[in-house]
């Protein structure tokens, strides 16, 4: 079915007088799911920035490949049957009377399946995603079966069950009807390369089923990307899994939520020393993130430590070398500063649930109290 065709027809029965331009607009606003940082650029298919002519020259002669190819992975079909299956009972009879001799079987109650199928492959084959045959298809799926058999929840946890596709970000894991079931596929990701760990990712269904049309090698080197991201991190993880951390550190997060700006003014610091420790040349913004949170905190992190000592909620000498500990392990796995930062404040994050701004004010805090990075020697 050719674009042009589709959209005359769906603008017929459902645009409730909207002009092609305007139609075109909230019919692709339909189909995808654009994460919020692409509001209003040219990855959102409802942007005012593409010309109302342009919308009414794709209408007439297909969807440009550009155009496709930066939509084709914010693809909803979920998002376009649900607000079809929305519209009059009678629209739907008359749009299925006029599918019909696309498909003998629609009806009212599956035309929006249909049409929503239908649509998606049209966006695919404009973005130069070749359909494949049924046979490859169920080849395909039956790899991504096995796959999943024998790695699925490794690689479900692996991703933390949301899609890892770049601008995707979908849970994994959906509920219905009070029960929670897992909702993704197992993706080769090189597929002229074996099916082993290092080169499998789980993807959510839609990204899954484009990503088996893409053989852009872009995509590929991208997902390679995101995979060494997801092994560096799961690699920290599995190194850090054995190292204790004093439980009374939840306590001294719940305090620091607790400062007023009034306590935290009159009890400000200078960490001149601080760049013996991070320079700001290599990495400006982890230096200024630090130099803030440790500027602002560090006096009363100090004071609610030491309290909590003496009162045996906690052993000040016994954090200060676990944190000494998870530090000196990740140095010798040669991560950068950055990783080490990071991976140390969602070890804190994973065992007191405490939210990640305030586990990065208290690693912040062991940065300038010398637990965590050595003086950088010239």
């Amino acid at each position: 079915m050719e674009f042009k065709d589709f959209f005359s027809t769906l603008k017929n029965r459902i645009s409730n007088g909207y002009d092609v331009p305007e139609f075109f607009r909230a019919l692709f606003a339909m189909i995808t799911d654009v994460p919020e940082e692409n509001w209003g650029t040219k990855l959102d298919p409802v942007t005012q920035k593409i010309k109302d002519d342009s919308l009414r020259s794709y209408a007439k002669r297909g969807i440009p490949k550009k155009f496709a190819q930066q939509i084709v992975y914010s693809l909803s079909p979920e998002n376009y049957i649900e607000s079809l299956n929305s519209r009059p009972v009678e629209a739907r009879k008359l749009l299925a009377d006029d599918f019909s001799s696309y498909d003998a079987e629609v009806t009212e109650d599956n035309v929006a399946e249909k049409t929503a199928k239908w649509f998606v492959e049209i966006i695919q084959t404009a973005a130069g995603m070749a359909p494949k045959s049924e046979l490859e298809q169920q080849k395909q799926y039956q790899i991504a079966g096995e796959m999943k058999s024998k790695y699925g929840t490794y690689l479900l946890n692996e991703v933390n069950h949301f899609c890892p596709f770049p601008g995707c970000g979908r849970s994994l894991t959906k509920t219905n009807a009070g029960k929670a079931m897992d909702s993704y596929e197992i993706s080769l990701i090189d597929r002229s390369k074996a099916s082993d760990l290092s080169n499998l990712l789980a993807l959510c269904p839609q990204c899954y089923a484009t990503y088996c049309l893409d053989d852009s090698p872009k995509t590929c080197k991208a997902l390679l990307g995101v995979k060494k991201i997801l092994e560096s991190h799961n690699h920290s993880l599995a190194l850090l899994d054995d190292l204790p951390l004093e439980k009374g550190i939840v306590g001294v997060i719940s305090r620091i939520k607790k400062l007023k700006e009034t306590e935290l003014a009159e009890a400000s610091l200078d960490p001149k020393e601080l760049k013996q420790k991070l320079k700001p040349a290599d990495n400006f913004a982890l230096y200024s993130q630090v130099s803030l949170f440790v500027m602002t905190y560090f006096v009363r992190i100090r004071e609610i430590m030491i309290n909590l000592d003496k009162r045996g909620e906690i052993d000040y000498e016994e954090v200060q070398d676990q944190m000494h500990a998870i530090y000196k392990r990740l140095k010798k796995a040669k991560k950068t500063n950055m990783e080490i930062f990071n991976e140390i404040v969602d070890k804190i994050h994973r065992v007191t649930l405490q939210e990640n701004t305030y586990c990065q004010i208290v690693v912040a805090y062991f940065v300038q109290s010398c637990e965590v990075f050595d003086a950088v020697t010239e």
